[in-house]
């Protein structure tokens, strides 16, 4: 994928959002905090009115705007493309589908104007769909994949640009088919495995789901996603994903066999081998400029809260009398049965230990993090 440079200029004046669920409805906030104008329509009117509420824009009544973004789930790209072109009231368009081969070839039998489309994605999302979860910052340092087609116009191709970088997001051009490769292994199979490990949790007994961890918790969020969405995106990238998972299932069959049948030296190569290379891929992935920021040598202050009003006021009250500039903070860690939780704080590494003592002499309970 290669990213495109800085600056976007032609950003639309006035938008129109087809879709006022979770991608919508954010870009509608986004859009609307930078100055545009957003009108929003949906099959369900409900949406609208919440996305509405929010503030992510207005309802479009067939007004003319200068770009279209397509906000539904891929099987319905072509068909909503297709009856804004017909209307005559948008100049150029583009949409939001994780899947992009599937609609581009439905786009083309249903008689779209390619030139005035980029097909394009934004890499963001919710576990939670609908314009209730939709938020101003989705996008924010988000990668936004545009997939031009040859047809593309170079106005279609720099509206789509500027829209995803007034949006906080950042542009890069992938081909349709690399796209949908690549969504396969980074989205589409993980949705499977955290729907598929949430699944199992039935066969457990009454009472034994206490047990689960925050590893279970994490690596099953994804399963409380829209079947109907994913059912969309799925058949969409069939080929992709299929092959995918045949690999991924090979791996786990391998694995078991070995659980099963190999000595216990055996057991710990292959275990060994497999979470060396799980570092190594994890390693990979680029980090955000919030996660880059949580890796600067700043000091970090753990400080135990009492669960009770105003605590994280009084605390930053004090650490702001003394002069201590918070650089970061870090997740609220808090059990729903303890009186307590702990926040961590970036600071400047010399003023650390100092801040800890002045914590804990003036009554709190603080530590440097090592």
């Amino acid at each position: 994928m290669t990213p495109v440079p800085a600056g976007c200029p032609g950003l639309p004046r006035r938008v129109g959002i087809v879709g006022s669920g979770l991608i919508g409805a954010s870009i509608g906030l986004a859009l609307r905090r930078v100055g545009v104008e957003v009108l929003l329509r949906d099959v369900d009117p409900e949406q609208v009115k919440l996305a509405e509420a929010m503030g992510a824009g207005t309802l479009w009544q067939g007004e003319t705007v200068d770009h279209t973004v397509i906000a539904v789930p891929p099987h319905a790209v072509a068909a909503e493309l297709r009856a804004v072109q017909l209307a005559g009231i948008t100049t150029t368009a583009s949409d939001v589908a994780s899947v992009k081969s599937r609609p581009i070839a439905e786009a083309v039998a249903a008689g779209v104007d390619l030139a005035a489309w980029c097909p394009a994605h934004p890499i963001a999302g919710r576990e939670r769909g609908g314009a209730v979860s939709a938020q101003a910052d989705l996008f924010a340092e988000r990668t936004w994949v545009l997939c031009p087609v040859p047809e593309t116009t170079p106005q279609a191709r720099a509206a789509a640009e500027a829209l995803a970088r007034a949006c906080g997001a950042i542009p890069v051009v992938a081909t349709p088919d690399r796209h949908d490769e690549a969504m396969a292994a980074l989205s589409h199979l993980p949705q499977v495995v955290s729907s598929l490990l949430a699944a199992a949790t039935p066969q457990l007994r009454p009472g034994e789901l206490a047990l689960a961890g925050q590893g279970f918790r994490d690596t099953t969020r994804l399963a409380e996603s829209d079947p109907a969405l994913w059912a969309s995106i799925l058949e969409g990238n069939r080929g992709p994903v299929a092959a995918h998972a045949r690999r991924l299932a090979a791996e786990l069959g391998a694995l078991a066999d070995a659980l099963e049948n190999a000595s216990e030296d055996g057991v710990t190569e292959v275990v060994t081998e497999l979470m060396e290379r799980g570092r190594a891929g994890r390693a990979l992935l680029p980090r955000k400029a919030r996660e880059r920021a949580q890796m600067r040598p700043w000091g970090w202050v753990g400080v135990v809260l009492d669960d009770r009003p105003g605590q994280l006021a009084a605390l930053f009250g004090a650490i702001g009398s003394w002069q201590v500039n918070v650089e970061d903070v870090g997740p609220f860690e808090h059990s729903l049965d303890a009186p307590a939780g702990i926040v961590e704080l970036a600071v400047d590494p010399e003023a650390a230990g100092e801040l800890v003592e002045r914590l804990n002499a003036a009554g709190w309970v603080a530590y440097r993090r090592s």
